[in-house]
């Protein structure tokens, strides 16, 4: 009996595993021409690796360092196709990223919005960029 319950054990970790990686979206490259804000962290222009999970986006440096983490919701209602993009909210000269929408994917994730993008949109109509991504080489 202990067996079967050890078997069963077994199957069901590595199927939740299996569903757990299968639900991370990315990786995928984009090179950002910008400066920009993620979750309080202002990162500079540059490549980066993007992936994320269904709250949750990572965004990795040209050496795949962790250089920002944000909490984010999945959103669906875009047509991506085949090349997905990233959006931004610029405000005066800063650009805080918003939506990430990966390719051939049906949902995309939004950022939250922080306090401090909150009072700039307050105070005038923010412009809204989007970066396409890059295809990663092996």
């Amino acid at each position: 009996m202990k067996k079967h319950t050890l078997i069963a054990t077994c199957l069901g970790l590595t199927f939740g595993l299996a569903v757990l990686a299968s639900a991370e979206a990315g990786p995928v490259k984009a090179t950002i021409p910008f400066s920009f804000t993620v979750f309080h962290k202002t990162l500079p222009a540059g490549d980066y690796w993007i992936t994320a999970a269904s709250h949750l986006v990572k965004i990795r440096d040209a050496n795949r360092n962790i250089v920002a983490m944000a909490s984010a919701n999945e959103v669906s209602d875009r047509a991506v196709g085949e090349k997905g993009h990233i959006l931004f909210h610029c405000y005066r000269d800063r650009c805080f990223l918003s939506e990430i929408w990966f390719p051939a994917a049906e949902n995309g994730r939004q950022l939250f919005t922080s306090r401090e993008e909150g009072n700039l949109a307050k105070e005038e109509k923010g412009k809204y960029f989007a970066v396409l991504w890059v295809k990663p080489g092996k």
